[in-house]
């Protein structure tokens, strides 16, 4: 939760530059009665971002929920904006097949190993593996706001460029391509939750595969450093493990 803590930083500073493609904005995180969802993030939370919703503010079919204030990551606008900054600094980058880290290991004083689920082959590692995800995507401009419901699980953020409607948890399954059948279950569990967004056209859809471990594995080998497992949470916990990997140098 630290790694969580060190990030949200990082991205609240990072979004006073409106270049970055980061703003923050209400997210309201739900669970149902029973659901069994925890509330332990709350207290990494920074002081007065968060409060209790009740009554009619609860979203339908909810019997609990927070609204706090989070960066929103437009990660089309901030991956590039972030590798030009790296650029600026002389940050050389190469695209090139690895199949052996111990070969590379021997070109470069460090390597920083974040292969995600390619680790399964690079390390030998098969605690990793894929978990599925499947969104929708429609017309952007609604809503205003993040909602995240953990269990169902059930996720709407309104980017610029499209509102991403999610989602699906599927795990061991390696195919990267979204299904007709999986999409209409989440577009019909998001029209539940908020029924206007039945009024936004359909524009497009994605699946990706999280790179899930029970664990992250964030240490130093040799002078190869593991940073990789993230799962579904690769931005949540980016510029926190990145603190770490740099004081492991």
């Amino acid at each position: 939760m630290e790694w969580c803590r060190k990030s949200y930083t990082f991205f609240k500073e990072q979004s006073a530059d409106r270049a970055s493609g980061i703003r923050i904005i209400p997210l309201i995180k739900a669970a149902k009665a029973g659901a069994g969802d925890e509330d332990t993030w709350i207290q990494y939370m920074p002081a007065n971002s968060l409060r209790e919703l009740a009554g009619a503010e609860l979203p339908q079919g909810y019997a609990k929920a927070f609204e706090a204030q989070v960066p929103l990551i437009e990660t089309q606008l901030f991956l590039p904006y972030l590798q030009q900054q790296l650029v600026d600094k002389g940050v050389s980058f190469v695209q090139r097949e690895i199949t052996d880290l111990d070969g590379i290991s021997q070109e470069y004083d460090i390597v920083v190993n974040c292969t995600g689920l390619g680790a399964r082959e690079l390390c030998n590692d098969a605690t990793i593996f894929a978990v599925k995800g499947q969104v929708a995507l429609l017309e952007p401009g609604y809503p205003d706001h993040i909602f995240l419901d953990n269990q169902t699980p059930s996720y709407i953020v309104p980017r610029k460029d499209a509102t991403i409607v999610g989602g699906t948890y599927e795990e061991h399954n390696y195919d990267a391509h979204t299904v007709e059948e999986d999409l209409q279950q989440v577009l019909a569990k998001a029209y539940h939750i908020m029924p206007a967004l039945r009024e936004r056209k359909i524009i497009g859809s994605w699946a990706g595969l999280r790179p899930f471990r029970q664990s992250v594995r964030l240490e130093r080998e040799s002078n190869i450093i593991h940073n990789y497992g993230h799962g579904g949470s690769g931005f949540t916990l980016s510029f926190g493990c990145a603190e770490e990997v740099a004081s492991l140098v």
